[in-house]
């Protein structure tokens, strides 16, 4: 019986993720690294993304103002988040506000949150990784820390 061929760990976590259909998953939450790419400056300083829910994104925003501006933006995000995907689709983006501006006690919170890693946590892991050339290994290394880091029960 001949020895198994060895396969590059990229190969591994890529077949692991498919056959678990964690593909689309995944690459949804991708956008939560990549938000600062995704969106201007201003829009980056004044709204993130907090979670995906059915396919659809839910942002968290810092005033009305800014609710109102994303949502005459919203065709024109959608289609540059969608355009960012390789293997999902959102269907619908929902603006929030922050809760430090709600005055109206919100609904129960979920079990599980997300939480955004610090910068100089996702900075020290990325120095980590950045010794592996592939380039497919690092992004995928990346996105299960981050996913792992930034999901915390609540």
């Amino acid at each position: 019986m001949p020895a198994p061929t060895p396969q590059s760990l990229a190969t591994l976590l890529s077949g692991i993720t498919s056959r678990q259909g964690w593909q689309p998953q995944l690459n949804n939450h991708r956008l939560f690294l990549h938000w600062d790419r995704l969106v201007d400056v201003a829009t980056s300083a004044h709204a993130r993304p907090i979670k995906i829910v059915r396919g659809i994104l839910w942002i968290e925003v810092a005033n009305s103002a800014w609710m109102q501006h994303l949502q005459f933006q919203k065709v024109q995000l959608l289609e540059a988040i969608n355009g960012s995907q390789h293997f999902s689709r959102l269907t619908d983006i929902r603006f929030t506000l922050a809760i430090e501006n709600k005055a109206e006690p919100s609904a129960p919170k979920a079990t599980v949150c997300f939480v955004q890693p610090p910068l100089a946590a996702r900075e020290a892991f990325q120095q980590q990784i950045s010794d592996i050339k592939d380039e497919k290994i690092r992004e995928a290394l990346m996105g299960l820390w981050y996913q792992f880091n930034s999901c915390q029960k609540s």
